[in-house]
């Protein structure tokens, strides 16, 4: 059983931890770790994103930042962000690859036992990915999906219904898809869009004050 660092409204450590399930069910505060991996090709910004497992209790099916994970009791960005990007993509990275670009509060509830109440670190990574490269965790990532950064913005913008990309599947296999901005996580608060924004700037070679 995994146990969380039960965090306070502020997001100061209490001094307890809770499990995970414990945590989902009553709405607890926790950390969390984001990250979303950019790159250029042929003169175009991209972004990657993974497609969650079916059999994720949360979210199942859904598209998300390139890695997410909780950090377990103890843990830290610095900690749990090279880890969870090796588990869940099969790529080594040192946290001192990561861009950091601020802190998500995310509440939401999915369903009456899945309770979101998390302390999201958010990081970019600049970083061209292979297929070849990649090394999916079965029981986390269903595939990743690499969206342009411009036709992302205009879709989470609501200009357009629908955008097409490369899916990547675990057997490393790639096939053009169709995704809508229904077929990503729910949030309350742009969260894609504001991502995606920051990546275009980050691409275009600005470094201050990307903040999400």
């Amino acid at each position: 059983m995994e146990f969380f660092d039960l965090l306070d409204g502020t997001s100061r450590k209490t001094g307890k931890t809770i499990s995970r399930d414990e945590a989902h069910r009553t709405g607890a505060w926790h950390g969390a770790f984001h990250c979303l991996i950019v790159f250029q090709r042929n003169g175009l910004g991209y972004a990657l994103f993974q497609k969650r497992s079916l059999a994720k209790k949360i979210a199942p099916g859904k598209f998300d930042v390139s890695v997410g994970g909780h950090y377990s009791a103890g843990e830290d960005a610095k900690t749990a962000g090279p880890r969870e990007i090796r588990e869940e993509l099969g790529c080594a990275v040192f946290f001192e690859d990561l861009f950091p670009i601020g802190r998500r509060i995310f509440v939401y509830c999915f369903s009456e036992d899945a309770n979101e109440y998390e302390f999201q670190d958010v990081f970019l990574l600049p970083r061209a990915i292979h297929p070849d490269d990649l090394m999916l965790q079965r029981e986390e990532v269903d595939s990743v999906f690499e969206l342009e950064v411009n036709t992302g913005i205009e879709l989470f913008s609501g200009s357009i219904s629908t955008v097409a990309g490369n899916l990547i599947s675990t057997d490393q296999k790639t096939i053009r898809f169709d995704v809508s901005a229904h077929d990503f996580v729910p949030c309350l608060d742009n969260y894609y869009l504001k991502l995606l924004l920051i990546a275009r700037r980050y691409l275009n070679g600005e470094r201050g004050l990307l903040v999400i």
